[in-house]
């Protein structure tokens, strides 16, 4: 029996959950798919550069250092990062100044914005996290102070966990992720917007970032396979079904 070939992934923890479902779904059985532990974007890029990878996962867009690699981009998604609260907060929706406010250290309980009588805890990830660079451009802004209270985490499954175990808890994450897991927290509407794939779609909701993979150019016809399947009608609407806005 000839053996199938070996596909090494990496990358962005963020991508990492969506080419699961991809490769989970994807009906030819040539490649063996070997996810290899996460090394941020500019890991999974430079593990494709240097060979060590086949597939590298990306949660933003490339730097003009990697563009001039002449590796070759496959956009497949945009992923709405989802501002959530733990259940017990008790609200749906807020204002961008509210969560300015909030991740400022303004407010110390939700009862000041019309919530239950339950201390905040911020949750929030390092500057230099597609997440955290997200949340400056649409929400937080360029220059805001995080309050000295807020607690960073480096990874995302970290932050998802922290919101949907603790009580008072807010912070952001995978849009995609949180729907196709189903994690049992409140997704708040930002201005009125609810955060969903039909406003992500519409050009409504406009949190959001873009996932996708890099590969050689000399990539195997079986991957190339792959990433075109992984663009096709039937991937885009399994993708949309789970929470992901698939490029047009």
């Amino acid at each position: 029996m000839t053996s199938r070939e070996v596909a090494r992934l990496s990358g962005s923890g963020t991508c990492i959950p969506m080419l699961r479902l991809l490769t989970g779904a994807y009906p030819a059985r040539e490649v063996e798919w070997r996810y290899l532990p996460g090394l941020h974007s500019g890991g999974g890029v430079q593990g494709v550069a240097s060979g060590d990878l086949e597939v590298g996962a990306v949660s933003r867009e490339l730097t003009d250092d990697e563009l001039a690699l002449g590796l070759d981009y496959t956009a497949l998604a945009d992923d709405g990062l989802v501002i959530a609260v733990h259940p017990s907060v008790m609200l749906h929706e807020l204002t961008t100044q509210q969560v300015k406010d909030i991740y400022a250290g303004a407010y110390a309980n939700w009862s000041e914005l019309g919530g239950p009588d339950l201390p905040i805890t911020i949750l929030d990830r390092n500057e230099d996290e597609s997440a955290k660079i997200i949340m400056r451009t649409f929400v937080l802004g360029s220059d805001l102070a995080i309050s000295s209270k807020a607690v960073s985490l480096y990874y995302e499954p970290d932050m998802i966990q922290g919101v949907s175990s603790t009580a008072g808890a807010i912070g952001y994450f995978s849009l995609g992720y949180s729907i196709s897991t189903d994690v049992p927290v409140t997704h708040v509407a930002l201005d009125g917007v609810e955060p969903s794939v039909e406003n992500i779609l519409s050009g409504a909701y406009r949190v959001v970032r873009p996932l996708g993979v890099v590969t050689s150019p000399d990539a195997s016809d079986d991957v190339k396979a792959f990433l075109a399947w992984s663009t096709s009608d039937e991937a885009r609407e399994m993708l949309r079904a789970n929470g992901y806005s698939p490029v047009r």
